[in-house]
């Protein structure tokens, strides 16, 4: 009897302390995300790392698209070591980096499989502070049954029930794209009001006043937002060129009621799969909601202001680690499986469909029989544009101020504020909140 107690005390004794070298082992880390699609995404990312990793358990913590800026530079900005990965905009790695709020990558982890341009916009001051989880395809897409029933002709695009290669999606981009006159011209003839209401808008963006999704708008036409200093917008924002992109802008709103004000994230798509919205310039991620939707879609190349250069939104997310974290070596392990990794990566586009930035994956978009047909051949509408008319946004410590102040400005616009009056408010704004943050 006593051998047998002596038996359960060191089988207890035992298991006690295997259960404390697994709880040493054990990791829990936290990661900030947009909530939606994305965190979805990520979920599926996660669960795949997980079973592969048993000891390390990732928990996200989604925010709304519309406070996730503000809660990630509050949280960073206290040093809250309960954020172990940070999902990073690509413009405001700039901000982070500089304040030491992220830590430079494992210089272990082997980045040759990313695409250059997409790994050199995740670096500050020569090191690398983020990777890049994917790029970012901004398109043009039409309702062919509304272009019908006005006997207008419609862009030339990709369809349903077409294919087109590499090659021939190349020369659609070149030789076929649209210009924001052509686009304004049929808004008009597309709107449609009834009982003094509109029930049918012609175009809209998906992203209502943002500088991600509009800075082609001026740059197209010669000017950039804001100065190579990163901190000048005077003689630029309120240049002859965003001026006369922002008449357009407010046209769209104000002479012309083309375009629905004050759209939230997410509700351009759904007017557009309402069949209540003609033409809806947005991202690639949208080809699997709106594919779910009874609408006979088209996808045709991002617009330009004729007389100008072809320029496309570009950038999107990155993963850096939280420079408070403890668990250093555990979030750089996940950032390298999210980024570099043939699983980690497919699990990603295959859930959100967005343009990689891993070369192999690229690859395989522009050459694989798979990509040939609707809606997938997109994606090479996506390769064809990072490569060739992509302009990313502007690198300075001052980015949030400056997608505030333009945000506030393209807002005021569309709901009717003087051009020159928002402009040059826009630019006082940012140069002050600015200078704050210059070196």
């Amino acid at each position: 009897m006593m051998k047998t107690a002596k038996i359960a005390i060191v089988a207890g004794l035992v298991a006690g302390m295997l259960a404390g070298t697994a709880l040493a082992q054990d990791k829990s880390l936290n990661m900030i995300v947009i909530e939606g699609g994305d965190t979805t995404a990520m979920q599926a990312v996660v669960n795949a790392y997980e079973a592969a990793n048993p000891g390390v358990t990732i928990n996200l913590q989604p925010y709304p698209f519309a406070q996730f800026f503000q809660v990630a530079e509050l949280r960073l900005r206290s040093g809250d070591a309960g954020i172990d990965l940070v999902y990073v905009d690509a413009p405001l790695l700039a901000s982070y980096a500089s304040r030491g709020f992220l830590s430079p990558i494992d210089a272990a982890i082997d980045t040759s499989s990313l695409v250059t341009s997409a790994l050199e916009a995740g670096k500050y001051e020569g090191a690398q502070y983020a990777l890049p989880i994917n790029n970012s395809a901004q398109v043009l897409f039409y309702n062919k049954a509304l272009f019908e029933a006005a006997g207008i002709t419609a862009p030339d695009g990709l369809t349903a029930g077409e294919t087109a290669t590499q090659a021939e999606v190349d020369e659609l981009a070149e030789t076929k794209r649209w210009t924001w006159e052509q686009v304004a011209d049929a808004a008009r003839k597309l709107t449609v009001q009834e009982g003094g209401r509109t029930t049918t808008y012609g175009f809209s963006v998906e992203q209502f006043g943002e500088l991600y999704q509009l800075q082609p708008f001026g740059e197209s036409l010669g000017t950039d937002v804001i100065g190579p200093d990163g901190y000048t917008a005077k003689g630029y924002l309120d240049s002859e060129a965003w001026t006369k992109a922002a008449t357009f802008w407010s046209d769209l709103y104000n002479a012309w009621g083309v375009s629905p004000r004050s759209l939230g994230y997410g509700e351009g798509a759904q007017l557009f799969g309402n069949g209540q919205l003609a033409m809806f310039a947005a991202g690639t991620w949208n080809i699997p909601i709106l594919s779910e939707t009874d609408v006979d879609f088209g996808v045709a190349p991002y617009p330009y202001f004729e007389g100008g250069k072809v320029l496309t939104p570009t950038g999107s997310w990155y993963v850096g680690v939280n420079a408070a974290s403890a668990n250093q070596a555990e979030a750089m392990d996940f950032a390298a499986y999210l980024t570099t990794n043939a699983e980690g990566t497919r699990i990603w586009f295959d859930s959100l469909q967005q343009l990689p930035t891993y070369k192999p994956l690229l690859d395989e978009i522009s050459t694989d029989a798979s990509f040939d047909a609707f809606p997938q051949n997109v994606f090479r509408l996506g390769v064809y544009d990072s490569l060739n008319t992509a302009k990313a946004r502007p690198v300075t410590a001052a980015y949030g101020q400056l997608q505030d102040a333009f945000r506030t400005a393209f807002v005021d616009i569309a709901n009717g504020v003087p051009v020159a009056d928002a402009l040059a408010s826009a630019v006082q704004k940012f140069e002050s909140a600015a200078a704050r943050v210059a070196p």
